[in-house]
């Protein structure tokens, strides 16, 4: 399949801390890393590893050839990426010893993005078999209209989650997959079930819900699907909704059952947490393949 990724790209600066510091509180960190980021980067590498053939469309600045790079060098296709913005967004992210996080994003050329580029990313895949967004960048709700115009099928991550969000026409969202904080703020419900169909009640055809520990959730109006959390060792949750949706998402296009596409989700960012670090750290095809195998109880 086809996948047009139109997402953020930053520089992740990671900071391991002794806890996560309160307000006003001053801490040494005990660590500092450097990674590549960005929920349209790491959705992006998801999908690829998961064996689709990704192309993507956002914007860097002048120092974004480390993550171009990156992505280049893992098989996606960087040729529309605009790398002339003044600062490439980055990230500062906080992690604690027991894999928690809280981050600080700047969004840079991020949110430079024009509606004159997102004419052009579509006008040059309308043949994709999905455009996937995200909310880290400009120009999200003229993408997601335009594309959904032109018959292309779309997926909103609304995240992260800021109060504009509401005001998204989500009938132009053929699939929303979001956490549970996002699905909670958005409709104003707590429990998953109810989120999910007041979602599915504000237009979007599929609603995939992540859980945390409690697992995720599949429904389209008929069916409601749950699926269980892996148990592991987290040491950085950093990315695992990010893996966990290009992974789900990649089988739920390819014709795998709602259950299927939960699991080999759920799989992949299990993976993915239990190793310091984002992009680099989502695990191969093979890899999760190997780890469903070990764990087919559930």
């Amino acid at each position: 399949m086809k996948i047009l990724v139109f997402g953020s790209f930053n520089i992740d600066k990671v900071y391991s801390m002794p806890h996560l510091p309160e307000r006003g509180e001053t801490l040494y960190c005990e660590g500092f890393e450097i990674h590549v980021g960005g929920k349209g980067l790491n959705q992006a590498l998801a999908f690829s590893k998961a064996g689709e053939q990704v192309f993507v469309g956002g914007k860097v600045g002048k120092d974004g050839d480390y993550l171009t790079g990156y992505l280049k060098a893992n098989g996606i296709d960087i040729s529309d990426i605009d790398s002339s913005g003044e600062h490439t967004g980055h990230t500062i992210i906080e992690t604690d010893p027991d894999g928690q996080n809280q981050m600080i994003l700047f969004g840079g050329a991020n949110r430079e993005i024009t509606e004159d580029y997102c004419d052009y990313l579509l006008s040059k895949h309308g043949d994709a078999d999905l455009v996937l967004m995200q909310y880290e960048t400009s120009c999200v709700e003229y993408m997601l209209a335009k594309a959904h115009s032109l018959g292309i099928k779309t997926a909103l991550n609304p995240s992260p989650y800021v109060k504009a969000i509401n005001d998204i026409d989500f009938s132009s969202a053929d699939i929303l997959i979001l956490n549970e904080y996002e699905a909670q703020s958005i409709t104003g419900k707590k429990d998953a079930r109810e989120c999910a169909e007041a979602l599915y009640a504000l237009g979007s055809r599929e609603i995939i819900l992540t859980l945390g520990a409690d697992g995720s959730v599949y429904y389209d109006g008929e069916r409601y699907v749950t699926c269980p959390a892996f148990k592991v060792n987290a040491v950085d949750t950093t990315g695992a909704g990010d893996t966990f949706t290009g992974y789900c998402l990649s089988h739920l296009l390819g014709g795998a059952q709602p259950y299927d596409a939960l699991i080999t989700g759920s799989a992949a960012s299990a993976i993915e947490v239990t190793k310091p670090g984002a992009a680099e750290t989502i695990p191969s095809k093979d890899e999760v393949e190997r780890f469903l195998l070990a764990n087919k109880t559930m």
